[in-house]
C-alpha cells in the first residue's frame, strides 16, 4: 500500500481527501444495494452487500494508515487533533453503510410492504444527497488552503456548511414520518421485520447527521 507520509510534509488534507473517496465509494452503493432488495434481487443485493463490506474495510485501511503516519506537528494553519476528528466522523460514514446492509440480512424473508418502497427510497436519497454534499466539501480543501482558510472560498464553504444542516434537518423529518408509519404497520409488517425496518431508517438518517460532523468539524477549522 502507498504510504500517505510524503503528502503530509505538504498538506494534510490529500489523505484526507483519499479517505473521504473511498467513504463515499462505499455509502454511493447502498441506493442500488436497496433498489436489488426491495425487488427481491436477492443474488444482486447479496453481491452489492460483500462490495460494501470491501469497500468499509478499504477506507479502514486508508484511515489507520493516516493514523500511523501523520506527524505529531503540523506546519500548516490546522491543528492534528482537528485533522483526527474529520478522519473520525468521515469515517462513520462508512461504517453506517456496512451496518445498514448487514442489519438487512438479519431475516433472510425481510419484506417492506410495496406502497412504503417510494417513501423509503426518498428518505435514503435525501440522507445520501447531503453525504454527497459533505464529501464535496472535502474535496474543496485544497482550494481552502491555498485561500489561507479566508476570502470568498472561505465565505462559499460557510454557505454550503449551513446548506448541509438544512438537509440535515429534512431528513430527520421525512424519516421521523416514515417511522411512524411502519409503526402504524407493524400488525401487517411484523413485530420483528418492522422493528429491523425502524433501525434501518434510524441508521440512513444517521448517515445525513454524520455528514453534518462532517461539516460542522470544517466549520470549527475555519473558525480556529
Amino acid at each position: 500500500m502507498r504510504t500517505f507520509l510524503p503528502i503530509f510534509g505538504r498538506s494534510p488534507f490529500g489523505p484526507l481527501q483519499a479517505h473521504m473517496e473511498k467513504v463515499t465509494e462505499t455509502f454511493r452503493e447502498l441506493r442500488p444495494f436497496f433498489d436489488a432488495f426491495l425487488t427481491g434481487r436477492e443474488d444482486e443485493s447479496r453481491e452489492i452487500r460483500k462490495r460494501i463490506l470491501k469497500l468499509e474495510h478499504a477506507a479502514d485501511l486508508v484511515k489507520n494508515e493516516i493514523r500511523d503516519n501523520l506527524p505529531k506537528s503540523l506546519f500548516m494553519p490546522v491543528d492534528r487533533r482537528d485533522v483526527l476528528q474529520l478522519l473520525h466522523v468521515q469515517d462513520r460514514l462508512s461504517d453506517l453503510a456496512e451496518d445498514i446492509v448487514v442489519v438487512a440480512s438479519f431475516l433472510d424473508d425481510l419484506k417492506l410492504p410495496p406502497d412504503l418502497h417510494e417513501p423509503f427510497l426518498g428518505v435514503l436519497d435525501l440522507s445520501l444527497g447531503v453525504a454527497e454534499r459533505a464529501s464535496k466539501l472535502i474535496g474543496q480543501l485544497d482550494e481552502l488552503l491555498e485561500a489561507s482558510f479566508s476570502g470568498a472560498e472561505a465565505r462559499d464553504v460557510l454557505t454550503e456548511i449551513h446548506e448541509i444542516g438544512a438537509g440535515e434537518f429534512e431528513v430527520d423529518k421525512a424519516a421521523y414520518t416514515l417511522a411512524k408509519e411502519l409503526y402504524r404497520r407493524e400488525r401487517d409488517i411484523g413485530t420483528t421485520p418492522m422493528m429491523l425496518w425502524q433501525r434501518i431508517v434510524e441508521l440512513i438518517g444517521r448517515i445525513a447527521n454524520d455528514a453534518e460532523g462532517v461539516s460542522d468539524q470544517l466549520r470549527l477549522m475555519l473558525v480556529r
